[in-house]
């Protein structure tokens, strides 16, 4: 029994074109593997089949893209969208999975007054609440009895996921990269105070 009888068509074709990618040539075993499923012509067109409905689903999320950008409704788009090798059921969902997907990525990089707002709130309770964890963590840990700037990656972690959670938007959004950068600044300043005393 070889190493490859227990894949899957699907998993046969990555490991070739795995292989091919980064080796230039398939392995006599995996050959093969594939020759005893049937022809090594079956097989390649199986692959092209593959790259095939992968660049007509390519083709039909580009105009998706297109079509949101165009204002369009869902239901606009999936009515102006056709394909002879996808189906209906499967461009239906890709024009709501796509649709939801660049919305929400557009609203994630929406940099508002309410953005604002909430960043300079994230700013003022993440270095409060990070400062206090790094500090408590500090006076626990004896061994850590000096601020070392090491202390600022955690702190500067514990401000992102503060800040996030009061914003609902990821550091992608400009107003949610900067406010976390200017806890983290306030955490130092912070830190120095309590040092200096």
């Amino acid at each position: 029994m070889g190493f490859y009888t227990k894949f899957s068509d699907q998993d046969l074709i990555e490991s070739y074109n795995n292989q091919i990618d980064y080796q230039g040539k398939a392995t006599k075993e995996l050959l093969d593997e594939i020759t005893s499923r049937g022809t090594f012509e079956d097989f390649q067109a199986k692959i092209e089949n593959q790259k095939t409905l992968l660049n007509e689903r390519n083709r039909i999320i580009r105009e998706i893209h297109q079509h949101y950008l165009n204002k369009s409704s869902q239901e606009e788009c999936f009515s102006l969208l056709h394909s002879e090798l996808i189906s209906l059921t499967e461009i239906k969902m890709l024009v709501e999975t796509k649709y939801t997907d660049i919305h929400q990525n557009i609203e994630n990089l929406k940099v508002d007054s309410d953005t604002i707002l909430k960043s300079f709130l994230g700013i003022i309770v993440a270095s409060v609440l990070s400062t206090f964890a790094i500090t408590l963590l500090l006076y626990f840990v004896n061994s850590l009895l000096v601020f070392n700037f090491f202390l600022l990656i955690p702190a500067y972690i514990i401000n992102y996921f503060i800040i996030f959670l009061i914003t609902n938007k990821t550091r992608d959004n400009l107003a949610v990269f900067i406010a976390t950068f200017l806890a983290t600044v306030l955490n130092l300043i912070f830190f120095i105070v309590l040092i200096s005393q």
